[in-house]
């Protein structure tokens, strides 16, 4: 039943994104914590072998009161070495599968600017 149930909420949040017809957007290894996946899948925005541009990372867990198989994880990057981007953040929405691995089914990236808009955007920074 519990498989029944992950599956068909792995199939409804999959349908809310820009990729449903190809399933999740990335999907953790076994063993692996919901933080772990996410930095798994951010790892190439984050940095390139090793090294990062940001002075401040933060990385915040959240999941409802008894429904631990359903996470939204947030990372946020401040500080950049840009003269353009102030401050980059995502928002991923988790689901644990009946096969005990994490997918990754929503992903939401935003940015803050130097110039122009000065809240959370999703366009480029000017």
């Amino acid at each position: 039943m519990k498989r029944m149930l992950t599956a068909c909420l792995l199939a409804g949040l999959a349908a809310g994104t820009a990729q449903a017809d190809s399933g999740p957007l990335y999907t953790g290894q076994p063993g692996e914590l919901p933080v772990q996946v996410a930095l798994a899948y951010l790892a190439p925005d984050m940095g390139r072998d090793g090294q990062f541009e940001y002075a401040r990372l933060r990385i915040s867990q959240r999941s409802q009161p008894e429904s631990f198989d359903r996470v939204s994880v947030s990372i946020q990057q401040d500080g950049l070495l840009d003269d353009s981007v102030r401050a980059r953040r995502w928002s991923l929405q988790l689901i644990r599968g009946g096969d005990s691995r994490w997918y990754i089914t929503r992903q939401l990236a935003e940015q803050r600017c130097y110039r122009g808009p000065q809240g959370w955007q999703r366009k480029p920074c000017p």
